[in-house]
């Protein structure tokens, strides 16, 4: 397969100078990719050193505010209250209304108020 434009590129490529390369090219090459692993090394102890407090404190941030603006309700559910009480106690508690009445239209409480 012979083709005239690459005949012409390899005609190009044959007049091109020639360049050795230096005697501290591989020297050269090592240090670069040393810097690169120490820039990496550093990213990685940077980011777990300042950036990841940053990021825990604000994800607790966006949940504090989550759960502060928009509070979950669990429905009607009312808190179960269990008392042990005496035999005695039931007379007690069934009469509490009872008592409760009395007491708010007590003599007591309305001479006390002035």
């Amino acid at each position: 397969m012979k083709d005239q434009e690459h005949d012409d590129l390899w005609a190009l490529l044959g007049r091109a100078r020639r360049s050795d390369p230096s005697p501290f090219f591989v020297a050269k090459v090592m240090t670069a990719v040393r810097r690169t692993n120490e820039r990496r090394v550093v990213l990685w102890r940077n980011w777990v050193r300042y950036g990841l407090p940053g990021a825990l404190a604000g994800a607790m941030a966006v949940l504090l505010a989550h759960f502060s603006l928009f509070p979950h309700h669990t429905g009607d559910r009312r808190p179960i209250v269990v008392a042990q009480t005496e035999p005695g106690d039931l007379d007690v508690i069934a009469d509490l209304d009872v008592v409760m009445s009395s007491e708010e239209s007590s003599v007591w409480l309305e001479s006390s108020v002035h």
